[in-house]
């Protein structure tokens, strides 16, 4: 079973074993005499698809190559018995493990309809099945002080355990992290440390089935990523899984490992594989980007807002002294078509220097912003040959195809611009245009920790109101009405 955890033979009965590690004076300066008074489940196949629960309980300590050993009855009436983090690591019995994986989920919702269950495992490390199907669940700071005293706790239980999640969530979170480990051959959790772990676990940064694991079943893909979303509130079920995984085949058979895959033609196994590589490239950069943000938050904001002042009064002075505004020597129509080109570009210098006042306040603040969040996501890019722009033109994602695009990508701008004239007559130094255009923009809402989302940008209809002046020898913006949008 393992190195802490195992079968033996104590006064004359069949025992199984939990050898925490500690001599006797650490044991007991640490207390854990107490463990002796917790529980564990056995959930007992007894046949035709029948379980029942039953209590399992620690009878005594003894000591073993100077070690303390707390032992209590076998639960497997003799019967060969694995632990789930053996049977997950097997590659070589994937139907064994898919069974396994079912009678866990049975017997994990009858332990939550039991309000007098005992705190047993949840740890794949501290779960065991025998070869007749019977489930034993140890307690969990048993079998947590093995995990220690084995240098085991990231292997056996940290990849598996969501660190905030309990009950019914926390049992469908850890299902979810098993059958990853079937599907695709790898934990879903790959860090090195425990930290880490726990930070990809709540951000939502996994490796998608799909591209661990090409020609996976697409259910199974999409479960996974409802399952390691940021939202809680959407989470497949243990029941949802059980669902999934007990399909029957045509020959009305439970599903067997292989029925979970189907082959690529050459032209999937090309689109997946350019998806994969993109999704490498952009979600590493993506969760350094976040995690770097948030790490310097308020450094990151003081730089920014210092670059973005120091930007606007610099380019001030150099307008002001050479007082040529960037509308100079352009026609009305052209001003206006220009003012969106500039908003579409994030051109807040030129978009400034168009307009008189106040004008236009609400979408130069918005270009503002996005510039400068582009930039310094644009700064971090630390190793970068080039560093690349994360705004995406919405002219150039439509002329594209106007798929989803990942989350830190952003899609944004002007399209279907249309500058009908109103007022044409110059001579009182006066014009108005009515415009409409749609405004794209893609709403990140709560998936900012889920780089490997793909969003559709939302478009809004738009109808602007513009009054143009001449104002020393320009023509510049006076006022913008939003009539629609």
């Amino acid at each position: 079973m393992s190195n802490t955890i195992f079968h033996s033979e104590i006064n004359g009965s069949r025992a199984i074993c939990f050898d925490t590690g500690l001599n006797e004076q650490d044991f007991a300066r640490a207390g854990l005499s107490r463990l002796l008074m917790q529980r564990g489940i056995v959930v007992r196949n007894i046949g035709n698809g029948a379980e029942k629960i039953e209590t399992w309980k620690c009878e005594s300590i003894v000591k073993q190559n100077e070690s303390m050993v707390v032992w209590g009855a076998d639960f497997t009436d003799g019967a060969a018995s694995r632990a789930f983090d053996e049977l997950l690591a097997d590659d070589n019995h994937k139907d064994v493990a898919l069974d396994a994986l079912r009678r866990w989920i049975k017997a994990r919702a009858m332990i939550r309809d039991d309000p007098a269950s005992p705190s047993v495992s949840l740890a794949p490390g501290g779960t065991f099945i025998d070869e007749k199907g019977t489930l034993f669940f140890p307690p969990a700071l048993l079998a947590e002080r093995c995990f220690e005293a084995e240098n085991a706790v990231l292997e056996k239980k940290e990849r598996f355990v969501h660190p905030d999640l309990e009950g019914k969530a926390a049992d469908a979170w850890t299902l979810a992290c098993m059958a990853y480990r079937i599907f695709c051959d790898a934990d879903a959790f790959q860090a090195k440390d425990i930290i880490t772990i726990r930070q990809d676990m709540r951000e939502g940064v996994f490796f998608p089935p799909r591209f661990a694991k090409p020609g996976v079943d697409r259910q199974f893909d999409a479960l996974i990523k409802r399952a390691f979303s940021k939202s809680h509130t959407d989470h497949p079920t243990l029941e949802k899984w059980r669902q999934f995984l007990e399909e029957n085949d045509t020959s009305n058979k439970m599903k067997r490992f292989d029925s979970f895959f189907h082959a690529l033609t050459p032209e999937e196994a090309e689109k997946v594989e350019r998806e994969k590589n993109y999704f490498i490239k952009s979600h590493s950069f993506s969760v350094k980007t976040r995690r770097f943000l948030t790490k310097n938050s308020a450094i990151v904001l003081g730089v920014t807002i210092a670059v973005v002042i120091g930007g606007l009064l610099i380019g001030s002075v150099v307008y002001d002294r050479s007082n040529a505004p960037n509308t100079e020597g352009m026609t009305p129509a052209e001003v206006v078509q220009a003012y969106y080109t500039a908003f579409t570009a994030l051109d807040h210098e030129f978009m400034q220097n168009a307009v008189l006042k106040k004008a236009g306040k609400a979408d130069i603040d918005v270009a503002v912003r996005l510039y400068a969040l582009d930039r310094v996501r644009q700064a971090y890019q630390i190793n970068a040959v080039q560093r690349q722009s994360s705004i995406i033109k919405a002219q150039d994602w439509l002329d594209s195809g106007g798929q989803p695009v990942i989350g830190e990508y952003f899609v944004f701008g002007v399209t279907d611009l249309q500058a009908t004239p109103e007022d044409q007559d110059e001579s009182d130094g006066e014009v108005s245009f009515r415009v409409r255009y749609n405004l794209w923009a893609t709403d990140h809402g709560d998936t900012e920790a889920q780089p490997q989302t793909a969003l559709m940008p939302s478009v809004q209809a738009r109808i602007d109101e513009l009054r143009l002046v001449l104002y020393k020898g320009n023509w510049c913006i006076a006022e913008v009405k939003r009539a629609q949008g």
